[in-house]
């Protein structure tokens, strides 16, 4: 499975205030993976070609993608950003913003082979998202955002095709069942934590 966090979040927050936070895969990364050392890239042609701006963003799509339509048609904003990008404002801290990350997957492993952040790293970019939160808008009022926002956990399948089936290597230790049950367990205790 490939995991996502919307802020909509890797966590995907989209709460009544119309807030959007997202979260982890390639669905849903609008252009996190621009910011790390990851084979895992869009931000160059075809990417991009129907969106906006006619540029690739690093989202893998020709233009928006699943977080982007969540956005528009909760008439909250057009686009949501990622979060490494060093520019989002302090309106897109407040409406939302992707922590996804394409080529992530809930077993570390998954991530060793693509180089993409983490299912396990991403919550520390939360955090960061809440510590910036509640700089911007206060402890009180940033919880009563977090209290009010939904969680979307996004997820495909990089951990079984990088591996199991491509580069072969939990299939060395698990049945498909077995794995299946690998990653559902892996899953639940992201969803725990």
């Amino acid at each position: 499975m490939e995991p996502s966090i919307f802020t909509m979040k890797s966590y995907a927050p989209v709460d009544r205030a119309g807030r959007v936070r997202k979260a982890l895969m390639t669905q849903v990364d609008t252009g996190n993976n621009n910011y790390v050392n990851t084979i895992m890239k869009s931000n160059h042609p075809p990417y991009g070609k129907d969106f906006l701006s006619h540029v690739a963003t690093g989202r893998f799509s020709d233009g928006k993608i699943i977080s982007d339509f969540a956005a528009s048609i909760l008439g909250i904003k057009d686009t949501v950003p990622p979060f490494l990008d060093r520019k989002i404002s302090d309106e897109d801290i407040r409406t939302g913003v992707s922590f996804a990350s394409a080529g992530s997957g809930y077993d570390d492993l998954t991530t060793i082979l693509t180089r993409a952040i983490s299912v396990s790293k991403q919550p520390d970019y939360l955090q960061q998202y809440i510590e910036r939160l509640q700089r911007i808008e206060g402890a009180e009022q940033a919880q009563d955002i977090l209290n009010g926002s939904l969680v979307i956990v996004s997820a495909g399948t990089n951990d079984f095709v990088f591996n199991y089936y491509d580069i072969p290597q939990r299939n060395l230790h698990f049945t498909i069942n077995g794995h299946q049950d690998f990653v559902l367990n892996k899953l639940q205790n992201f969803v725990k934590d």
